[in-house]
């Protein structure tokens, strides 16, 4: 096994591609990656992979979002791998035909096929994993024919994520999809979109199979969202559905701001657990360890807030001030505590303390005075 670029050539660019040669397949293969800004051959940051089928257009769509979606952090930084499968290889018949090929009557996987997973498992992925510090979380996204093939993987023993875009999934399949979810013990993601334009055929067999298969799981680690986009057609919802898949896959590591699920924490009982917990998972499912976000965790005091839970406002308010002391928020957060505790020389202790980190560049500074000012007034009348 050998691939046909100098390493350090590799490492130089952020986009680029490369043979890699396959003992098991006995070919050459052009494989396209994408490396993150911060890349470093020298370090041993972990990173994310996406590994995609039909490499020749289906990786730019999920590399092109990709990095819109980690200007605002909504996903971490990772590693995009396309496998191309869109060229000819025998008569008019292109490599993904001969690649993905399975036997229609049984669902069960061709000899070709299971070589070229063979290659995936054993060959193309260790060698990422060595090379680029593939982290703990690998998703797989096909299209039409290859988005079928992804689901080969299914026993959750090298995938943890799978973007299926307009897949056609034979009947005789349905039963080992639904066995494998039912058994996964780790946490895995699935994507399955289809469109108002799609093939009709796959239209049908999908909303069949979300409502068969998939909606009917029960298994907590098994995470699934379905999008049926109006106005797409067969090719239109790769890109359309590009930014939900990504965005899906990485649920757990985006800003709470981000979700839109406001509703759903505020029927958690302890927040503060809720969001110690996150990070935890954050660290076992994605490999990822990173402080508390400050955005995280103003979240988390705005819903505390609607609550009116102050003591743990003001326990989320000590946390704030400890990890970020030059910040004004959480001291607003153990003003408001005390204040409403009735506390109320402790409570102008802490909001003189928030306005005293406000810089002379603050253009609503006055907006954070009238907190000292309503407090001091509250005082005089007592």
């Amino acid at each position: 096994m050998a691939f046909i670029i100098t390493v350090n050539a590799l490492y130089a660019q952020t986009t680029t591609s490369f043979l890699f040669h396959s003992d098991v397949l006995n070919e050459d293969r052009n494989i396209r990656i994408h490396l993150p800004k911060s890349f470093d051959s020298t370090n041993q940051q972990q990173y994310p992979l996406t590994l995609v089928l039909d490499g020749e257009y289906l990786f730019y769509a999920l590399m092109g979002v990709g990095e819109v979606l980690q200007t605002r952090n909504i996903i971490p930084e990772s590693i995009v791998v396309g496998i191309d499968q869109n060229y000819v290889v025998e008569g008019e018949k292109t490599a993904r035909w001969i690649d993905c090929s399975y036997d229609f009557k049984t669902g069960k996987i061709g000899s070709k096929a299971a070589k070229f997973k063979t290659f995936i498992d054993s060959e193309l992925v260790p060698f990422l994993v060595e090379n680029y510090h593939v982290g703990p979380f690998k998703s797989i996204a096909g299209h039409s024919f290859t988005a079928n093939y992804i689901n080969f993987f299914l026993d959750g023993s090298l995938f943890n994520g799978f973007m299926a875009f307009s897949p056609y999934i034979p009947e005789p399949l349905e039963d080992s999809i639904e066995a494998g979810i039912q058994q996964v013990n780790r946490q895995m993601f699935y994507f399955l979109c289809t469109g108002e334009n799609d093939l009709s055929g796959h239209i049908s067999q999908i909303k069949r199979q979300d409502t068969a298969i998939f909606k009917r799981v029960n298994n907590n680690n098994f995470h699934y969202d379905f999008k049926n986009y109006i106005g797409e057609s067969h090719m239109s919802l790769t890109v359309r559905g590009a930014s939900d898949a990504l965005s899906f896959m990485y649920s757990g590591f985006a800003p709470l701001y981000t979700l839109n699920n406001d509703s759903v924490l505020m029927k958690e009982t302890d927040l503060i657990f809720y969001l110690e917990q996150r990070y935890k998972n954050m660290a076992s499912t994605y490999g990822i360890s990173m402080p508390y976000r400050e955005d995280d965790i103003t979240t988390i005091a705005w819903i505390i807030e609607e609550q009116e839970d102050w003591d743990a406002l003001r326990k989320i308010g000590v946390l704030t001030t400890k990890l970020f002391p030059e910040s004004v928020y959480g001291y607003y957060m153990l003003g408001l505590s005390e204040e409403k505790k009735n506390n109320l020389h402790a409570a102008l202790a802490h909001y003189k303390a928030g306005y005293a980190k406000l810089g002379v560049d603050i253009l609503n500074k006055s907006d954070f005075y009238v907190d000292i000012e309503r407090v001091e007034k509250m005082i005089k009348e007592k």
